[in-house]
């Protein structure tokens, strides 16, 4: 590999510059885009359109089927729910995300297709799913149903002795809250014990909202006439409560917290956060603070428990009941100085949805609940009836590379990005495939790259960096691109590289390419401080055997 002269990086500049101006040209002239044609079987007969309405709230695109009305009450009482816990729980939202996907399912029984494939309809216990991967993430609300069986689901019953067989009353709405939670902590780094993550949902989901306070940690009169989802000082009553071992034990896969609504798991979860933040007029929240910070370092003992909380599980237990039965809680919240009132959120608007949202928005949806057949149905669907929106072509285009047509999927991407989608996935895997389009047929010699090959696999993803999200597969594949290139890049082009280091220095695969480049471009310092990052975030015995093998080939540095 020879270095990069400066008539090379000019070349390499001009040459992405000629790639971009003949795409805006294209644009320009209306040329024509090659997309694939989809041959229409006789059993596939294209379905009647769907009648959905489209909606943009802060952080979600919104799909519903509910009547408009009653999208415009969901929404509103969503955005007051959503703005008030950004006020008492400030920093959970995170920034660097695209707007979720919210389908709410209002009639024609449609949450029903969105259940996973291993989760029959019949033995659901749940209205609501919650879908993360990557930088894409969906709520899906089954805002139809309002009474649920919760003894159909093997193990619930046992989870729930005391339910209802007539059904449990579900309220919509709450079950939306108790979803944007439960979404909002699956987006944490690391995630949290069940226990913990099913405490705080109910907890924040019980928020009291009103002109001027918003408060957390406020219970119901367990006296009080009411039905469904109670607090847990009304719902555990009655209830024996299981040991804390088993209460720990829980695992997140598992169906009990998969169907957590009315369990006597859930509920006891809710009891014990509640207790550990607000019990005693707030005397328990160093302890356990202490507690769930250690979780984090330490795997769970009952020894732990006892050095943070001064009681053992059994005795725990006793504090619990008495919590249960005789609540002394000091709680939280904001208040809107004398004369003013907490801040309404963002006003929104709701009317009838496109072919292209709805074939978008259903198809990512379905993608992430893992049914690729019924999401390329959506799409293909939206795209027969004429649809050509940039982010349609963009998820049809990644759903045809999951269900192996790497064909399609590149002329559908090719015509998303001509489009100028904002999909930074899209540009990443379209400079997947044109870099394995190059590395086939290489033209650089010595079967590595040319430049212009080059260039054209890093045009995409020099877009991908400018939009949001930053992906790490963006730097990623800039340096897997010039590994592979007949030319060394220059010390510019490396610190591209390390700019995805800086974003996502936990990525041991990024850190151990930039270190590598380092040390061929001769950068002995910044190789050797790549390294150092490398071993203290790789895990994985092979990968820390990389950075060990890689730190012995390099010179020693130069002492000072």
């Amino acid at each position: 590999m020879t270095p990069l002269t400066p008539r090379a990086t000019w070349a390499l500049a001009l040459g992405l510059g000629v790639v971009a101006r003949l795409a805006g040209q294209e644009l320009a002239n209306k040329t024509p885009i090659d997309l694939p044609e989809f041959a229409v079987f006789a059993d596939r007969a294209l379905p009647p359109p769907e009648r959905w309405f489209y909606s943009r709230i802060e952080g979600f695109e919104v799909l519903s089927n509910a009547s408009e009305r009653s999208t415009l009450r969901l929404l509103t009482e969503f955005q007051r729910f959503s703005h008030a816990l950004s006020l008492v729980w400030p920093g959970m939202q995170a920034d660097n995300t695209v707007p979720a996907a919210l389908i709410v399912c209002g009639s024609e029984r449609k949450f029903e297709e969105f259940l996973p494939d291993d989760l029959r309809p019949a033995e659901r216990a749940t209205t609501s799913l919650t879908f993360r991967k990557g930088e894409q993430g969906a709520i899906v609300l089954d805002h139809q149903t309002k009474i649920l069986s919760l003894i159909s689901a093997e193990g619930v019953a046992a989870a729930s002795a005391a339910a209802d067989p007539a059904g449990f009353e579900v309220d919509s709405t709450q079950q939306l809250y108790r979803a944007y939670i439960s979404f909002l902590l699956a987006g944490r780094e690391v995630a949290p014990p069940p226990w913990f993550a099913e405490g705080l949902s109910q907890l924040f989901t019980n928020l009291r909202i009103t002109e001027t306070e918003i408060s957390v940690g406020r219970i119901e009169n367990p006296n009080l006439a009411a039905s469904g989802d109670r607090d847990f000082n009304a719902a555990l009553a009655q209830r024996a409560l299981m040991p804390m071992a088993e209460l720990f034990a829980v695992t997140a896969e598992s169906i009990t917290a998969q169907s957590p609504l009315n369990s006597d798991w859930a509920k006891q979860c809710y009891a014990f956060v509640h207790w550990g933040l607000y019990g005693g007029y707030g005397r328990h929240q160093k302890g356990f603070v202490t507690f769930v910070a250690r979780l984090g370092r330490e795997p769970l003992t009952e020894v732990l428990f006892q050095e943070c909380f001064k009681l053992t599980y059994t005795e725990m237990l006793f504090e619990l009941r008495t919590h249960i039965e005789f609540t002394r809680t000091k709680f939280a919240g904001v208040r809107a100085g004398k004369g003013q009132k907490i801040p309404e959120p963002p006003a929104f608007t709701v009317r009838e949805a496109t072919e292209a949202e709805i074939g978008r928005l259903k198809g990512d949806t379905l993608m992430l609940a893992g049914n690729a057949t019924a999401a390329r149905a959506a799409l293909l669907d939206a795209y027969r009836r004429g649809a050509r929106e940039a982010g349609l072509l963009a998820a049809f285009g990644l759903s045809e590379l999951v269900t192996g047509e790497p064909a399609r999927a590149r002329k559908l991407l090719e015509a998303a990005v001509a489009s100028n989608a904002v999909r930074p996935r899209a540009y990443v895997e379209l400079a997947r495939l044109r870099l394995a389009e190059g590395l086939a047929l290489p033209a650089g010699g010595n079967g590595r790259l040319s430049l212009e090959q080059t260039a054209r696999v890093l045009e995409p993803l020099f877009t991908a960096r400018a939009q949001t999200p930053a992906l790490p597969e963006v730097y990623d594949l800039i340096a897997a691109t010039w590994e592979a290139c007949s030319v060394a890049p220059g010390a510019a082009h490396l610190e591209v590289i390390e700019e995805g280091v800086r974003k996502f220095p936990r990525t041991p695969a990024l850190v151990y390419r930039a270190a590598e480049l380092r040390a061929k471009g001769g950068f002995v310092s910044e190789a050797h401080g790549l390294v150092r990052l490398g071993l203290r975030v790789a895990t994985d015995a092979a990968m820390r055997a990389k950075f060990e093998q890689l730190a012995a080939s390099l010179p020693p540095l130069a002492a000072r």
